[in-house]
């Protein structure tokens, strides 16, 4: 398993500091309408219409849900 500073820079190397809900998807391989339910309770930034989230807040949410499951 990755370490988390390892996911965190494969998610910034990829599609930058700041995800968009597209680009989530993308990297959940989910529909756009499921994206909140992984990200609910992480801070965004609104940016007209879109919510941009964190690579730093997305990695540690992947790492800590792959540590919760067996």
């Amino acid at each position: 398993m990755a370490t988390k500073q390892e996911l965190i820079n494969d998610i910034r190397r990829t599609y930058g500091n700041m995800l968009n809900v597209t680009q989530l998807a993308k990297l959940f391989n989910c529909d756009r309408r499921t994206v909140p339910n992984y990200v609910s309770g992480l801070p965004f930034f609104s940016m007209g219409k879109d919510k941009k989230y964190l690579a730093i807040d997305i990695g540690r949410r992947i790492y800590d849900r792959m540590e919760e499951s067996p």
